[in-house]
This record gives structure tokens, C-alpha cells and sequence, in this order.
């Protein structure tokens, strides 16, 4: 008997059609190992999503279930899979490439370099966003258990751990030193760069427009400094790394002296369609 699930979905393009619904049980297609949900993120992706702006069905289907950002616990394991019943685990979002390209025939799905990978909740998979879901054992990662809950942050960290390594390797090419790093934007991303800053010893600070509220006590939790419009271009001028995480790149560009040397600029995210950003080199 074919049991449905309940599952968030909406028909790619079409705004407001995002409902939650009975879908059918995950096919074992998916994979061996099956996982009940325990927490979703939603991202700007997923209101990109909901208002029609992006995203695709599977073939041959009309609705996307939703969600990439992701925590679940294992239901059922088959023996040799790395997996037991009851660990904590969050599902990898992309796909290769069925070609591949040079990229994903190396692994590195993220860098794929002719667009046709999938990626679930996205484009042209069903994502987490449902009671159970199934998966190859290759695309799940293992959560401690002491995060419990908290292990849903996983997947958007990857977007700041995947900038701090690559500011890394960068640096690392030459003698560098960095002593201060300036994150502009105190969003979750903002805050998960600040995070893994701090955890590397930077004198770390955070800049963002809100005066109150709970940004600023967040930060100075995190063992930062929070920085408000008008010491923008002081922070700038002393940064050795910058991690842009607000789209605003302009105002980025325009902040502190333009003669610096050996400091290392990261744009985590991408400005609003048509937005322009001019810079004297």
C-alpha cells in the first residue's frame, strides 16, 4: 500500500501556488535510506521559489516539493550504507551533471560549468520539505547529536565555509598575515561567516544598518564587533578579509581607501536582476 506524505509544493513559475499537500510515498528510486524530516530553513531561494521568480519540477511533473535546507533523522538504513537508524542527518541539495562536465566528473558538483545538475527543492528535484524523504547514502551527511536541532544550519554554513576556504587558499598562495576581517551583513549568512571567523582567531566585526533589535547582541555573542553605517569605511580601511553577505556590492566597493594591499574581498551572494556596480580599478 502506497502511503502519502505531507509535503510543502508549489508549480514552479506560478506565484501563490505554494500549499501543503499529500504526496506520494518517495519512490526507492531515490535511494536505500529513508529519513523523516525534523526541520526545514527557508532561504531567500525558497521565497524566490514561492513568488514564481525560479525553480523546476521534476520531468514529467507539475509540482516541486520545496526545501534545501535541511535536518532529519534516519528511519531505515540497510546495513553497509555508513547509516543507522535514529542519526542525525542533512541531505546534499545538487546533483551532478548527467554529461558530466569537467567539474562534476571531479566531484565538484558546485562549480558546474554547463548548468544541467539538479538539485533538490530547486531545480528538477523534490526537496526536504515533506515528512520522509529517501536518498543514496553518497549525498547525506552525519550531524552530531549534541547539535540536535541546530543541525538544520548545516547547508547555509556550507555556503561560508566553502568562502573561507577558498579566502584560504588564495591567501595562503603568498605571505599573508590577516589579523581583522570586516562581514557586512549581520543576516544568518553574515552570522555564520562571523562564526567561522571568530572560531579562526580574526578580530572580527560586523556592519549592518539595524541599530537595535537582537543583530547587534548576536554579534557581540559571537565574540565580534558590530559596526554601524557610519564606521563602515573605518572597519573597511583596516580589514585584511572582507565577506560580503547583503547583495549590496556597490557599497562595498566604495568603502574604504582604494589602495590596499593583500586583503581579500568574498561576495557570498548576488545583487537583485539589473542591479548594475561600477568600479574605478
Amino acid at each position: 500500500m502506497v502511503r502519502p506524505v505531507r509535503a510543502v509544493t508549489v508549480i514552479p513559475g506560478r506565484q501563490g501556488s505554494v500549499t501543503l499537500m499529500d504526496m506520494p510515498e518517495p519512490p526507492d528510486d531515490d535511494g536505500p535510506v529513508l529519513v523523516q524530516t525534523q526541520a526545514v530553513g527557508i532561504c531567500g531561494t525558497d521565497l524566490e521559489i514561492i513568488n514564481g521568480e525560479y525553480g523546476s519540477a521534476p520531468p514529467g511533473q507539475d509540482r516541486l516539493i520545496i526545501g534545501h535546507e535541511s535536518l532529519g533523522r534516519v528511519l531505515e538504513a540497510p546495513p553497509g550504507t555508513g547509516f543507522d537508524a535514529g542519526d542525525l542527518v542533512v541531505g546534499i541539495v545538487r546533483r551532478r551533471d548527467p554529461v558530466p562536465c569537467p567539474a562534476c566528473a571531479a566531484g565538484q558538483w558546485d562549480m558546474c560549468s554547463n548548468g544541467r545538475y539538479t538539485e533538490r527543492g530547486i531545480k528538477g528535484r523534490h526537496g526536504y520539505a515533506s515528512e520522509r524523504y529517501r536518498i543514496h547514502p553518497g549525498y547525506l551527511v552525519a550531524v552530531d547529536p549534541a547539535l540536535g536541532i541546530l543541525g538544520v544550519l548545516l547547508e547555509p554554513t556550507t555556503v561560508v565555509a566553502k568562502a573561507w576556504d577558498h579566502i584560504e587558499k588564495i591567501g595562503h598562495r603568498a605571505a599573508w598575515a590577516p589579523e581583522k576581517v570586516l562581514i557586512t551583513g549581520a543576516g544568518p549568512i553574515g552570522l555564520l561567516a562571523a562564526l567561522l571567523s571568530v572560531q579562526r582567531g580574526y578580530e572580527t566585526y560586523v556592519f549592518d544598518r539595524v541599530i537595535e533589535d537582537r543583530k547587534p547582541e548576536m554579534v557581540r555573542r559571537l565574540g565580534a564587533t558590530y559596526v554601524h553605517r557610519g564606521d563602515l569605511n573605518e572597519a573597511a580601511a583596516v580589514a585584511d578579509i572582507v565577506i560580503e553577505c547583503t547583495g549590496h556590492v556597490q557599497m562595498l566597493l566604495e568603502a574604504g581607501p582604494r589602495n590596499v594591499r593583500y586583503r581579500i574581498t568574498c561576495l557570498t551572494g548576488i545583487s537583485a536582476a539589473g542591479t548594475e556596480a561600477a568600479i574605478d580599478p
